[in-house]
């Protein structure tokens, strides 16, 4: 009884900092990304080049200038990124050869799973490695989630927008699994900003 009485005690202790947490992030966000997703003001998104993943060589976000950009961070053993995959795969598949490029940022993930990941849904869209170096700068607390690039290279806050894989309105980028509906809804937006 006392073992489980602290193991109650212990969980409710680690809830408690994880609420702490969240509230701090969301209340005093560091990541400029965030801040200007706040106050609906665009920003210059935070440049940079990474191995690629399922290709050789690095991919620079600048070489993508003039083009939409859909940038998703995931990680191959994230549940609600396999069920987000699909929809991603497809819609980059659809959105392919109309100014927009869907980029996916591996965070912290051994070669072998993403490769894994990558061909189980199809995803042809480039795949670059990280590990955690953009996430403090785009300001990502967890995964996915996905980010509209502009044409000229800035992120694009999202006007809240009703969301029917996680039943929730998103603002400024889309926190957890996206749907189609809420990634065209980011392109067109980003392709008029």
């Amino acid at each position: 009884m006392i073992h489980r009485g602290f193991q109650a005690v212990a969980v409710a202790f680690v809830l408690g900092l994880l609420a702490v947490l969240v509230w701090k992030v969301v209340h005093n966000p560091t990541s400029p990304v965030i801040r200007a997703e706040q106050s609906d003001t665009p920003i210059p998104a935070p440049l940079f080049t990474k191995d690629r993943v399922n290709g050789t060589g690095k991919l620079s976000l600048s070489s993508l200038h003039g083009k939409v950009v859909v940038l998703n961070f995931w990680q191959s053993y994230c549940a609600p990124c396999t069920a987000e995959a699909r929809t991603l795969s497809t819609s980059a598949k659809q959105w392919a050869g109309k100014g927009v490029v869907f980029v996916g940022v591996d965070e912290q993930d051994l070669r072998g799973p993403a490769l894994k990941f990558i061909r189980r849904f199809d995803i042809t869209y480039p795949i670059v490695a990280d590990n955690l170096s953009l996430t403090s700068l785009y300001g990502v607390t967890g995964y996915p989630e996905t980010f509209f690039i502009s044409p000229s290279g800035e992120v694009i806050p999202l006007p809240p927008t009703h969301d029917s894989v996680c039943n929730c309105t998103q603002s400024g980028h889309v926190v957890g699994g996206a749907s189609a509906a809420t990634l065209d809804a980011g392109i067109k937006q980003a392709r008029t900003a």
